[in-house]
């Protein structure tokens, strides 16, 4: 059973705080995400609402980024996730913008456990 989905009062908040996977279900996205697309990052950056992060560019990861766009946009409104092309040669740009650059949920995911990098831009 899906929860409902919560009523957001700010633009930028902890994604767990509105998703709408059950506890299990999170778990399980979360645990993909650490597997197929986090070895990949090799640096995160701090958005005004959100996070960038770098990835170095590997075969098949841009499926992979867009499998988990799709899965995020099914329960997690609100939060905009974008592949780009990166400045840097040899990586591609994941950004999520519409949370708190320093949710926890995003923290820990991202292995943060200092405040987040200087804003760049978004």
């Amino acid at each position: 059973m899906h929860r409902p989905p919560a009523r957001r009062t700010s633009p930028a908040e902890d994604p767990a705080d509105f998703c709408t996977l059950p506890p299990d279900g999170l778990q399980e996205r979360l645990a993909w995400i650490r597997r197929e697309i986090l070895p990949h990052v090799v640096e995160t950056l701090r958005l005004a609402s959100g996070l960038a992060f770098e990835l170095a560019a590997a075969p098949g990861l841009e499926g992979q980024l867009d499998r988990l766009i799709a899965k995020e946009a099914e329960c997690c409104s609100g939060i905009v996730l974008e592949r780009m092309e990166s400045a840097s040669p040899g990586r591609i740009r994941l950004e999520i913008r519409g949370v708190d650059p320093d949710a926890p949920l995003l923290r820990s995911l991202a292995g943060v456990t200092e405040p987040a990098v200087a804003p760049s831009g978004g």
